[in-house]
């Protein structure tokens, strides 16, 4: 595990971490609280054996750059200049104060599983183990003791290892919730773009070769030729209109395909295996313990079945698991443990009880019941005999208190995995809808706009090729380069590449007008306007006029663009009423056209007739709230 657990931003994209309680700055709280408790067990360890202080001070020598590795430091140098810190460290005490200290080399075990890769780690930890069982053997202590130092040892590293390795996978799932989005956003876009191309592209490029030959300068071509050729174009522009209507009503739908959603996930398995391990090495030390203190193999016939049916049932959660541990512990231990002594260590695998006690129940019930087992707990400490002294008995509480919060984390924590689990899905099939309603959006506001002015020019052309011969060539030379424009834009939709920009709309919009037979009075005052605003602006200035030509028997319309205070104002005013249409307020229709584009920006469109058979269009946008995106 090299990650850095401090990695991995609360907000992703915009979207607020809303995993509860348990944050990322939590799980490290967890993590650092669990190193804190050991230290603090070794230091009653220390004081039980009547260490003076000095002593327990130089046998924690090695504590720093453990807590520097776990930390996370990025610099390889300095990860390596801490590890040999670390193993130089552990080397000194024994020098001072020999090996009354007990010969527990946790903080090795904890680099050897926070700091290396796994490949490495994983068979160094075992090493270590094996070591600190022979070590111990050789130092005088009995196999049995041996072993307990052992298995004090892989416990002791286990507990911040799984802290540490949820931290890391935490802090990788809040980095990477946004990842996944961001993969299958471009996933989805070259699908699209794709699929665009073989359905509308094709099309338009058809398109841009009719109307190349339609406007060649052939000598011998007869107007009806040329009239012929312009309405193959105009039918093949309608015909790619219709496949862009058709495409973006389908990518308006709700909810992207199921298979969109397929990235391989990280799993909550982590935290259950460590959660398991934790719980067998607690109970190997249990069995030993029992054995060495009391020398009768035959009561193990009781105790052993005992930790291993409450190990399945607290790795197997239900509704009923909490009453099952309940029975399993609490009873054996208190007041079966009066009867059979060796049933009493079943009071040293209450922690994993009050963990799942925790997780499970409601406050302040959790912890009225946590209360009492504590209670309980301590009184196991004066039946059977021997009675520890203080230091000990400390030692032994703490011991509960950092197992109790070691399995409420790892439980907890795997359902927090499964929590950013599905925020992670979650945030992918929303970033697939938005792109999914962007290319629809730009398909209606852009790319049908071009092609729409294409058919309505070729279709002027057509009427003057034989009246008016010199204005239709003028006309029909402008239409290839539209054909090649839209095939442009088809690219930057596909592309998420779109820019318009209102100078430019505003040309466009005047050829527009002139070629549906309406004059156009334009009077543009606008400053340098932010990327954001001018594109909202050249949106709305396209909708309106394809508004006018396309729902009214105009005969002049006037254009004003303006801003005042911050404020841009669009006016559209034409003379050719048919019908009072329905206000355009952002409040009748949503999604697509000028309502839908207020409701993107947050800007405002007002429409209503006026006197004489005039209507009106106004639509508003302030700088501020059209970001310059």
């Amino acid at each position: 595990m090299t990650i850095d657990p401090k990695d991995g931003p609360a907000d992703v994209g915009g979207v607020r971490d809303d995993t509860g309680d348990l944050r990322l700055g939590l799980v490290r709280a967890m993590m650092w609280a669990a190193v804190g408790l050991i230290v603090l067990i070794r230091l009653l360890s220390a004081r039980q054996a009547e260490l003076p202080w000095s002593s327990a001070l130089v046998a924690m020598a090695p504590y720093p750059p453990m807590l520097g590795l776990l930390a996370g430091p990025r610099r390889p140098l300095v990860r390596i200049t801490l590890l040999i810190s670390l193993v130089l460290l552990y080397a000194l005490p024994f020098a001072i104060v020999g090996v009354r200290w007990q010969w527990l080399p946790w903080p090795l075990a904890v680099a050897a599983l926070c700091a290396l890769p796994g490949r490495v780690g994983w068979p160094l930890f075992a090493l270590i183990l094996a070591v600190t069982d022979v070590a111990g053997m050789r130092s005088g202590q009995d196999a049995l003791t041996a072993l307990t130092w052992m298995y004090k040892t892989a416990n002791d590293g286990l507990i911040v290892f799984g802290l540490y390795a949820l931290a890391v996978m935490v802090a990788h799932l809040h980095a990477t919730r946004g990842e996944l989005a961001r993969l299958q956003v471009l996933g989805e876009r070259r699908r699209l773009g794709g699929e665009l191309q073989i359905i509308v592209g094709t099309r338009l490029r058809v398109l841009g070769r009719q109307l190349a030959l339609a406007a060649s300068d052939e000598p011998d071509a007869a107007p009806g030729v040329v009239h012929d050729r312009l309405g193959a174009a105009v039918d093949t522009a309608r015909l790619a209109l219709a496949d862009i209507r058709e495409a973006a009503g389908a990518y308006r739908s709700p909810e992207p395909e199921p298979s969109a959603i397929s990235a391989p996930l990280d799993s909550p398995r982590l935290a259950r295996l460590t959660l398991a391990a934790i719980y067998t090495f607690n109970a190997l030390i249990q069995v030993v313990t029992a054995l060495y203190d009391y020398h009768q193999p035959w009561t193990m016939l009781i105790l052993i079945p005992l930790i291993a049916g409450s190990g399945v049932v607290l790795l197997r959660p239900s509704r009923r698991q909490v009453v099952l541990l309940t029975l399993l512990l609490v009873p054996t231990a208190l007041p079966l443990g009066y009867a059979i002594w060796e049933l009493g260590f079943l009071g040293e695998m209450w922690p994993f009880l009050l963990g799942v006690v925790l997780t499970s129940v409601r406050r302040p019930l959790s912890w009225i019941f946590v209360g009492v087992a504590t209670v309980l707990y301590v009184s196991l400490f004066f039946y059977p005999p021997p009675v520890p002294n203080l230091a000990g008995m400390a030692a032994d509480v703490v011991s509960l208190l950092i197992l109790t919060w070691v399995t409420y984390s790892l439980i907890r924590l795997s359902g927090l995995v499964a929590v950013l689990q599905r925020a992670r899905r979650d945030l992918a099939r929303e970033a697939l809808v938005r792109e999914r309603s962007r290319v629809a959006r730009d398909l209606h506001d852009v790319l049908s706009f071009s092609l729409w002015s294409v058919a309505l020019q070729g279709e002027l052309c057509q009427q003057l090729v034989e009246s008016d011969p010199e204005h239709a060539r003028e006309q029909l030379a402008q239409l290839p380069e539209l054909a090649e424009r839209a095939l442009a834009e088809l690219d930057a939709v596909a592309n998420s590449s779109t820019v318009l920009r209102t100078d430019e709309e505003v040309d466009t919009a005047r050829i527009v007008l002139e070629t549906a037979g309406i004059l156009p009075t334009m009077t543009v005052h606008v400053d340098t306007l932010p990327a954001g605003l001018d594109a909202a602006l050249a949106v709305a200035l396209r909708e309106a006029v394809t508004n006018v030509v396309r729902h009214s028997q105009a005969r002049h319309c006037t254009i004003t663009i303006a801003s005042t205070d911050g404020l841009v104002r669009l006016r559209v005013v034409n003379d050719g009423v048919r019908e009072a249409p329905a206000p355009a307020d952002g409040s009748q229709r949503r999604g697509t056209g000028l309502a839908g584009l207020a409701e993107r920006t947050g800007g405002r469109v007002t429409a209503g007739p006026l006197a004489e058979g005039r209507f009106e269009l106004v639509a508003e946008f302030a700088a501020a709230a059209v970001g310059a995106s």
